[in-house]
């Protein structure tokens, strides 16, 4: 699965099509984007690169982790979340009973 970070720096619009890899156990950009023509992070500086690393780093744990409103949370499926345990008890008894 691979997500897209979008954002602006100065006045260029960047997007960047990103996964994680379990293999390496790091993000790997896909491809990128700027002002809608095709970009490498390698013709990115040093410092660009880890500034941007940073960025996907927060991007995907705010996924992973239901922290910002994205496409991959429960409420853009029009499901709820539960913090309160007192509703999720009942289900979890029902499951040890059986």
């Amino acid at each position: 699965m691979t997500y897209v970070h979008e954002y602006n720096v100065n006045a260029d619009n960047v997007k960047v099509e990103y996964c994680f890899s379990v293999v390496s156990n790091a993000i790997k950009v896909v491809e990128m984007w700027v002002n809608g023509k095709y970009h490498r992070t390698s013709w990115m500086s040093h410092e660009g690169r880890e500034k941007l690393m940073v960025r996907l780093e927060k991007d995907l744990e705010n996924r992973l982790c239901g922290t910002t409103q994205d496409d991959s949370s429960p409420e853009s499926f029009g499901l709820e979340t539960f913090d309160d345990d007192s509703v999720i008890e009942p289900f979890m008894t029902t499951i040890g009973e059986a």
